[in-house]
């Protein structure tokens, strides 16, 4: 009885729950500018556990409905998990460093991955046929790379705020420090050389894929594919930024890094908006298609 209680409230868990959670998350984080609370940071913790509950189970439902495909079977759920992804960074970073408000910078960028999947709902799902070895590394590559991306693009905000307050001699407001330079610097620096390396992870096992799939093909090798355009030319874009680093020096310190960063998630943030949209596109064109002949059928 306590099980299939359980499992209907379970069922009952949508998007919304967990946005709330995590807008809540924001908001806290945010007050901590303006005034003190003592139990503040437990409740921020508590609540942001409960977020992190509430999309979990609520993605592995999802899974469930599709019959037990793999967690990545539409936009939407790769939208989730990279979200999901970020709020667990974000947990960990938080406890760890509870006097930084990292909140502040992490929550807008997993509500808008939240607010993007809502958007996605209705776009095609994956293809779930042929699933092999390949696959699972090319969507888990490409799922870390974005994480390791919008990572890259926090700790380069968090880092332009505190050289710009340094710079001006700004004094620290009392609930919101940040981390130091250097600790952001090194933050920068390893997630653009972590995203570089899983995206060419992802893109070259996508490329095994797409070989395996069509080289019995007449039509050939489809290379012109939006998704594989815009990963090849999102990973061209991280190997300039990863040479340029390596091989200019004082683009290893400073601002320099941290323009990079943003201006990566900003090229991936086009990509994905890209992507996304020709789904949805393609997806509406077919649905109108589909009632036209179905009009026609019945004149």
């Amino acid at each position: 009885m306590f099980s299939l209680l359980g499992a209907e409230w379970m069922s009952r868990i949508s998007l919304s729950c967990f946005a709330f959670s995590y807008a809540i998350t924001m908001i806290l984080e945010i007050s901590r500018i303006f005034f003190r609370v003592p139990v503040r940071w437990a409740v921020i913790v508590l609540i942001t556990i409960a977020g992190l509950f509430a999309q979990s189970t609520f993605i592995w439902l999802k899974m469930k409905a599709d019959g037990g495909a793999a967690p990545v079977a539409s936009w939407q759920q790769w939208c989730l998990i990279v979200s999901l992804g970020l709020a667990v960074i974000y947990l960990i970073i938080a406890l760890r460093r509870p006097e930084n408000a990292f909140g502040v910078f992490f929550m807008p960028v997993i509500l808008a991955l939240i607010l993007i999947a809502m958007a996605a709902d209705d776009t095609t799902g994956f293809d779930k046929t042929n699933t092999t070895t390949w696959s699972a590394i090319h969507g888990f590559s490409l799922l870390a790379g974005t994480i390791s991306v919008a990572l890259g693009f926090v700790a380069g905000i968090m880092y332009l705020i505190q050289a710009y307050r340094l710079k001006h001699k700004l004094p620290p407001r009392a609930g919101f420090r940040l981390p130091s330079l250097e600790w952001l610097q090194n933050c920068n620096r390893r997630t653009l050389w972590l995203s570089t390396a899983l995206l060419a992870i992802g893109l070259l096992s996508g490329i095994i894929i797409n070989v395996q799939r069509h080289s019995g093909s007449e039509a050939g090798i489809p290379w012109t594919n939006a998704a594989i355009v815009s990963s090849a030319a999102l990973f061209l874009w991280l190997i300039a930024t990863s040479i340029f680093e390596y091989a200019y020096r004082p683009a290893r310190q400073g601002q320099k890094i941290a323009y990079l960063t943003i201006a990566s998630f900003v090229f991936l943030a086009f990509v994905l908006t890209f992507v996304i949209l020709g789904d949805h596109a393609s997806n509406a064109t077919a649905t109108s298609g589909v009632e036209v002949s179905q009009e026609e059928a019945g004149t």
